[in-house]
């Protein structure tokens, strides 16, 4: 009984130990988190100095355009109501989110943008 004791008085530490050098870390630094509405045809930018990036978008009713400005490698999505990306920009770029318009049949979007650096 005294051995099993303190064989767990010995491991706690351990444990305590591993534990605190596992989980993923830093969540980054959050440069935008708001919620806005765009109007159909309007669309809002978010000026990026070079860093990686993730963005987490939603839209309210038919969707929002999100696009990546100043990278090769990261496009431009197609018509979505959720979005969550990451994306690196080797120089000075722009995060844009438009609401798209069809003859201005559409609605207005109420959006929520959060963007983090990493």
């Amino acid at each position: 009984m005294k051995f099993n004791r303190l064989r767990i008085l010995i491991s706690s530490p351990l444990i305590a130990l591993a534990m605190t050098g596992c989980g993923g870390g830093s969540d980054g630094t959050v440069v935008a988190n708001e919620t806005r509405t765009l109007a159909e045809g309007t669309y809002l930018t978010y000026a990026l100095p070079a860093g990686k990036y993730e963005a987490q978008v939603s839209s309210s009713n038919n969707g929002v355009v999100v696009e990546w400005i100043g990278s090769s490698n990261c496009g431009k999505s197609g018509e979505v109501k959720t979005y969550d990306y990451a994306c690196t920009l080797t120089q000075t770029g722009q995060l844009k989110i438009t609401n798209p318009t069809t003859f201005f049949l559409g609605g207005d979007e109420v959006v929520t943008v959060k963007v983090t650096q990493q």
